[in-house]
């Protein structure tokens, strides 16, 4: 059976699809698409998405839904990139979007983009030993990267791309030297932090992967400059080029696609910073890029690969906390949430076993009040393959596992975290003696949302047991104090 896979990209300038069919160790490009929505365009003077945005991204979506709607949902993977990370209103913006593109869509971290871009890169090049440089220059982002054959180690983010220097460096169209200037000394400001990083003493070759980087291919082509690669001269000349033409209306070159006029101006300060920034001489196109690399990571999870799991287990490791402990938590709230959930999805089941392995790992900084060191820990460790939404998830989990529950009272409203929460105190609570220990048959059921009963089969198990009695007892007054019920019963 041919397995077809789904990528969505929403980034920042475009919305990208792209359809994969596996073949062998390759994934074939069977469809793609683009749409110009220019998202980034869409944030107003506080950070919120403009209506009209948003019902332009929405129409995009339903176009793409139309396409994908019949893939079953662990084929398709869709993500979010810089404007949708720094929206003031992205929860509400996604709860919409994903209904009309009919799948969940995640928000990427910075890192993570950069991680996938390069995954993707890497993947459409001739498989190599030597050291790469990817950037990819987006809409409200720019990627750096660096890695071998299909591995990066090197990998951020930064708040410069085509769309947001275009609107501000050059209003209305205007193309002016002074704008130009303007613009690449802004985007060199932010390459400043990344020169030691990604230098070019530290790679051999380094590609482009995004439009922008293919709009300046094209017009390298229109202008004659047909070598192998881009360099700081060929920059220069196409940047003459652009100032001598005044306007972006009047780049009305034949390789340069009428979307992309609007932002290329912005793209080519960005790329230019970036080649004086880090000594960049040559530098080529590859096609692939983030949706391919999204391409390749939902593959290597459907065939049990999950790079997640690795990044769980290096923090565990990094953290020097109790792996055994970490381990009988977990297989602790897998028995018991099978018990109030049978049917919970494998995202639940993972998520749930990533915070009961991290529990502890708060521990590597204080003992008091590690449960918070440990959310802080998830959220800023560099958790490769983890996307925004499994940060919040786990982090939060992981603050609330202990203590009183005010802390993370916001997070109770989605029913399916509130079970996790329930689950990894009880096996927290349960495992507390840090030794194996086998529980007698119990019921864990729900009555309503927000109302669990727990009770023992076994009415001699808690008697040998007095402190769990007392911290189940305890658990009784925690969630009675959020207006949440757990009735626990001998």
């Amino acid at each position: 059976m041919t397995t077809r896979l789904v990528a969505v990209d929403l980034g920042s300038n475009s919305f990208r699809l792209e359809i994969g069919r596996v073949e062998g160790n390759r994934i074939i490009c069977e469809d793609y698409c683009k749409e110009g929505v220019r998202l980034a365009a869409g944030l107003d003077p506080e950070g919120y998405l403009t209506e009209e945005a948003q019902n332009k991204a929405f129409k995009t979506l339903s176009r793409f839904h139309e396409k994908i709607k019949d893939f079953p949902p662990d084929s398709v993977r869709a993500v979010g990139t810089q404007t949708i990370r720094v929206a003031q209103n992205n929860k509400e913006f996604l709860e919409k979007a994903q209904k009309f593109l009919g799948f969940p869509i995640e928000i990427l971290p910075g890192q993570e983009e950069a991680r996938l871009v390069f995954e993707g890169c890497s993947h459409r090049l001739p498989f190599s030993n030597k050291k790469r440089l990817v950037i990819d220059i987006g809409g409200g982002s720019t990627e750096l990267v660096t890695g071998v054959g299909h591995h990066a180690d090197r990998c951020e983010s930064f708040h410069v791309g085509c769309v947001n220097l275009s609107l501000r460096y050059f209003p209305g169209g205007v193309i002016t030297k002074e704008g130009y200037e303007a613009a690449k000394l802004a985007a060199m400001a932010e390459f400043q932090e990344g020169r030691e990083r990604f230098n070019s003493t530290l790679w051999d070759e380094a590609y482009g992967s995004s439009g922008s980087m293919e709009a300046i291919c094209s017009l390298a082509k229109s202008f004659g400059l047909t070598g192998e690669a881009i360099t700081l001269e060929t920059l220069r000349e196409i940047r003459d080029c652009m100032i001598a033409r005044g306007h972006i209306d009047k780049l009305d070159f034949a390789d340069l696609h009428h979307s992309r006029k609007e932002v290329i101006t912005g793209g080519l300060a960005v790329l230019h910073a970036a080649c004086e920034a880090l000594n960049i001489q040559k530098i080529r196109f590859s096609s692939g890029a983030l949706r391919v690399g999204l391409l390749y990571e939902q593959w290597s999870r459907l065939n049990g690969r999950d790079l997640r799991e690795n990044s769980v287990r290096e923090l565990l490791r990094y953290s020097r906390v109790s792996e055994a402990q970490a381990i009988r938590v977990s297989q602790l709230a897998q028995q018991i949430l099978e018990r109030l959930y049978p049917d919970a999805s494998d995202d639940i089941k993972k998520r749930l076993h990533w915070a009961a392995l991290l529990h502890e790992t708060g521990n590597l900084i204080s003992h008091n009040r590690f449960h918070r060191l440990g959310a802080y820990l998830i959220e800023h460790f560099d958790l490769q393959g983890f996307s925004v939404n499994d940060r919040r998830w786990v982090s939060q989990l992981v603050l609330g596992h202990r203590g009183r529950l005010y802390k993370i009272e916001s997070q109770l409203s989605n029913p399916d975290w509130a079970k996790s929460l329930l689950v990894l105190r009880l096996a927290s609570i349960i495992a507390h003696k840090r030794e194996d220990i086998t529980l007698p048959d119990f019921e864990l059921s729900q009555s309503q949302p927000g109302h669990w009963r727990l009770s023992f089969n076994h009415s001699g198990w808690l008697d040998k047991h007095p402190l769990t009695d007392f911290l189940l007892q305890r658990e009784v007054n925690a969630w009675k104090a959020v207006k949440y019920q757990f009735d626990f019963e001998k």
